[in-house]
């Protein structure tokens, strides 16, 4: 049985987002997150920070999977008001602080933290789903951005939406802004992309969510990379292959 650790609220890369007002993080994070000063806006706005027990609690969601509280803690989310009709997916590291093992919880936690950011799932390499924000409050993830086909929710789309973090790493060209060509030839192999328990994961994660919000189409307009809302942005990049997603199979796509 796979386990899915949850961590309850956290809040919305990233490889990607911005620094809060507080003096931000240290470089070694910006890989992982670019500042937007409107996410930063949207959170002082309506802010709240979850309280958690301190023992790891979980519940069963499925036969196959396990949903498990106690890894992020205090992780920053908002008021949702309105529908959510949108899934947003992300890639995250701490490449930059740690190239030989970028992918430490506690390091990933330090960098929403350090970033006042969150989304509401992180997906690790071995397919552990961590629940960091509820999906009834907002986290903090997509930042500034439009979409042509919802031009109302322009720098808004955190209120309509789930961001999911996978744990993973982009091209070298992805990656230029934040490692040398020869620090990124030096990264093992395997660190880079994203695993087939990490589909596997995803697929399972979006079946659900997608059964409890049908304001949220099956297809590539509603489930969307941060890229396409944000074209600064380089999540989740082309190493993600969308053709191995389940709702792509849908005649509807």
């Amino acid at each position: 049985m796979k386990k899915i650790a949850a961590t309850l609220l956290f809040v919305a890369l990233v490889l990607t987002f911005m620094a809060c007002g507080n003096g931000g993080p240290p470089e070694a994070y910006e890989e992982a997150i670019e500042p937007d000063d409107v996410a930063t806006a949207n959170r002082d706005q309506d802010m709240d920070e979850a309280q958690i027990d301190d023992d790891p609690a979980s519940y069963e969601s499925e036969e196959k999977f396990l949903i498990e509280t106690g890894v992020f803690a205090e992780l920053a989310s908002g008021e949702r008001q309105e529908e959510i009709t949108h899934v947003v997916i992300h890639f995250i590291s701490n490449v930059i602080a740690n190239r030989t093992d970028p992918y430490v919880l506690a390091d990933i936690e330090r960098i929403f933290l350090d970033y006042g950011v969150s989304a509401h799932y992180v997906i690790d390499r071995d397919g552990t789903i961590h629940l960091t924000v509820p999906e009834e409050r907002v986290a903090f993830h997509a930042g500034a951005g439009s979409l042509v086909d919802f031009p109302e929710y322009e720098n808004n789309l955190n209120q309509h939406s789930i961001g999911i973090e996978l744990l993973g790493i982009g091209t070298r060209e992805e990656m230029s802004l934040y490692l040398t060509a020869s620090e990124y030839d030096a990264l093992d192999p395997s660190l880079i992309g994203f695993t087939d328990e990490q589909y596997e994961a995803l697929n399972w994660l979006l079946n659900d969510i997608l059964a409890r919000h049908p304001g949220i189409l099956p297809n590539r307009t509603h489930i969307i990379g941060h890229n396409e809302y944000s074209p600064t942005k380089n999540d989740p990049g082309v190493l993600f292959e969308w053709e191995r997603l389940d709702f792509m199979k849908s005649p509807s796509v």
